[in-house]
């Protein structure tokens, strides 16, 4: 009875090694066979991050905006504090 735990054990311990081997050896596969594509992505992904940076720095920097209708931002922010004050304290 304690040798047939024991196969049980092996088998098991076996079956599941050799299942992450081949996971393993799967994955690392599949990353040497897309390495280019992988590689040939990232460059897009940098290049379209410069021109967005590109872009940005080349707009002008213009007055700040103004709350719309000439309101008081300081009273905005007192009444976006109070309803978040009033959403918590429901």
């Amino acid at each position: 009875m304690i040798t047939d735990g024991l196969i049980l054990m092996v088998v098991g311990m076996v079956v599941v090694f050799l299942f992450l081997l081949l996971l393993n050896i799967l994955i690392s596969g599949l990353s040497w066979l897309l390495k280019d594509h992988a590689l040939f992505e990232e460059k897009q992904l940098l290049e379209a991050e410069a021109a967005k940076r590109k872009k940005k720095n080349t707009v002008k920097s213009g007055p700040v905006p103004v709350a719309a209708g000439g309101e008081d931002p300081g009273r905005i922010t007192a009444v976006i504090a109070a309803a978040v004050h009033a959403h918590r304290n429901r």
